[in-house]
């Protein structure tokens, strides 16, 4: 009854179970698994192209088909036509140029798209027009430069927008008017902005999150970000910020979340922060911050998460976080010298003599890692709650203290050998603030796992051959390499003795003599029997070979094989960084 049930839903509703094309079955290149709502096919290799045109032939609902790997360079007219693809994933090609018509026929289907790491130098505005059912892109890490017109055009359902990872140093105004009534996620981190892009982000009335970590931007002018009543996130982090206006963003409504770390304020004026009154966390670790004035955060009545860590503050004044209903303050890698009983007081708010009495909902305070020598009587005295961090402090280290104080509870682990108290305070300088060297480092930025090809064709040809004989290609961001451990390969390979001899010695080609094909996608396979009948002469080769091998060798499946890192532990023989923000 149950079954009939079932069944008579699908008719109405349309539905069927897809199942992976039987072609598939035998590739090695490629995975496929059936759901209810099409099929997952994922093909990392040269045979992606050829499995597009098989597909072609095929009738079926693809809920996700990814090609990467496959060093396409173009995708050409109607490369995707009779298809029904929700998710497509081209990443980790050569793709340079797409057709206009390269999605013809996905306009109502599509809804995920990415071309990320490939080598586009532009938004592919002509072949991204009438996408309206597309929800989320990502053109990250490719080569995009300055965005000068309107990039997306027609794309009524655009919600997340991920342009991570380019060289978009300046975006004009009306580049996301095309998406303004939808777009609700915008990601620029890790692009060379000189400052808040105003005019493009003026009517973006339901953006949510708003992204740009690692940039150039110098300053959070006066009226930077208007209008954009739905902001909940921004995060400004790695940049050289060294001044915020009080009128930056005035209608701060619904901001909720704000991350300043990593940046150059070493000051905040009084009331500039009353913008944000609405946020409850705030990220200003790693910045330059000396002394924390009385007014210096008056205005945010919601804040409960404060991070302050990695800055060289060595004075707080009286009920400078009176006026804020802290639950974590984290106050580590700093230069504070002590801890007074009037340290958090000096407001109305305030109901016993005691540093942190008034703060009734904190409940983790972190001041490990400062030059904190003395606590006077009564000053860490809160809530039972209330957890007190002091390790890697003179006091504790100097001498019998206690790093956790828990609530009435104080936990002595001075005892403890070689797991605290690593910093030598013998000859420490009370006036001398400790130089941080924790400061978090930008991370990479799409390592490539794709060689470099000495020449790319743009022909209409079905495949050409290019020696791979460049380095890795890697965004200019950082770079890394590393020195080949010989002797762990050795080690690790277990080869009888005699094994330099051995007449059943294999040798391989080195990776830079080894041929690496091109393909345009949307061309049909070319030659394709005699590729098979060169398939079938070089697998008995192969089978004659091993016929060949003595007993010692052991003859396994490829996905069977363990996996082994030679140069996990080997030593890196050079490491570069170049990010363009850093001089």
């Amino acid at each position: 009854m149950n079954y009939q049930v079932f069944l008579f839903i699908c008719v109405l509703v349309r539905c069927t179970l897809a199942f992976c094309p039987t072609f598939l079955k035998n590739q090695t290149t490629c995975s496929c698994s059936s759901y209810i709502d099409g099929v997952v096919i994922q093909c990392s290799g040269q045979n992606g192209p050829a499995v597009v045109e098989q597909l072609k032939k095929t009738p079926i609902d693809i809920r996700e088909l990814a090609l990467e790997n496959a060093n396409i360079v173009e995708i050409g007219r109607n490369a995707f036509r009779n298809l029904r693809i929700k998710k497509l994933i081209l990443d980790n090609n050569r793709i340079r140029a797409l057709h206009p018509q390269a999605f013809r026929g996905l306009e109502s289907v599509m809804l995920e798209l990415s071309i990320s790491k490939n080598k586009l130098t532009a938004i592919p505005t002509e072949s991204l027009i009438g996408m309206r059912a597309l929800r989320v892109l990502s053109l990250r890490c490719n080569n995009i430069g300055d965005i000068k017109k309107p990039a997306f055009q027609n794309m009524s359902s655009m919600i997340d927008l991920n342009l991570e990872c380019n060289q978009i140093c300046n975006i004009e105004g009306g580049a996301f008017n095309g998406v303004k009534n939808t777009l609700q996620n915008l990601i620029l981190d890790n692009n060379c902005l000189s400052a808040v892009p105003s005019d493009a982000l003026q009517g973006l009335d339901n953006l949510i999150g708003l992204h740009m970590k690692y940039n150039e931007i110098k300053e959070l002018g006066n009226m930077q970000l208007t209008n954009l009543s739905s902001l909940t996130i921004l995060s400004l982090t790695g940049n050289k910020i060294s001044m915020i206006e009080s009128d930056f963003m005035p209608k701060a409504e619904n901001l909720r979340y704000l991350y300043l770390s990593n940046n150059n304020l070493q000051t905040i004026e009084a009331g500039v922060l009353r913008q944000f009154k609405q946020v409850q966390v705030i990220d200003m670790s790693y910045n330059y911050l000396t002394k924390i004035t009385g007014d210096m955060f008056s205005g945010l009545e919601h804040l409960q998460h404060f991070n302050l860590e990695g800055n060289q503050i060595k004075d707080i004044a009286s009920g400078a976080f009176a006026t804020t209903p802290l639950l974590l303050l984290w106050l580590r890698n700093n230069c504070l010298g002590s801890v007074s009983p009037n340290l958090f007081q000096g407001t109305p708010f305030l109901r016993q003599p005691l540093s942190f009495a008034h703060l009734a909902n904190l409940h983790t305070l972190d001041l490990s890692h400062n030059k904190i020598h003395t606590i006077e009587p009564s000053a860490i005295i809160g809530s039972d709650y209330l957890m007190v961090r002091l390790q890697e402090n003179p006091m504790v280290c100097l001498q019998d203290g206690f790093h956790v104080m828990n609530g009435k509870e104080a936990i002595n682990l001075t005892t403890e050998p070689n797991l605290i108290c690593q910093t030598n305070y013998t000859n420490d300088l009370e006036d001398v603030c400790p130089k941080n060297s924790e400061v978090p480092q930008p991370p990479l930025c799409c390592l490539k796992s794709m060689p470099k090809a000495d020449k790319i064709s743009t022909l209409p040809l079905t495949k050409t051959t290019a020696p791979t004989s460049g380095p890795l290609d890697v965004h200019p961001h950082g770079f890394h390499n590393k020195k080949f451990n010989t002797e762990r390969f050795m080690r690790l390979s277990r080869r009888p003795p005699g094994y330099r001899t051995s007449p059943f010695l294999r040798y391989r080609l080195p990776a830079k003599t080894k041929p690496t094909e091109i393909v345009k996608l949307g061309m049909g396979p070319k030659n394709e029997g005699s590729q098979v009948e060169r398939s079938s002469r070089f697998d008995k080769h192969l089978e004659k070979i091993r016929s060949q091998l003595p007993p010692y060798v052991r003859i396994e499946s490829k996905d069977k094989e363990e996996f082994v890192e030679f140069m996990s532990d080997s030593h890196v023989h050079s490491v570069q960084t170049q990010d363009h923000k850093q001089q």
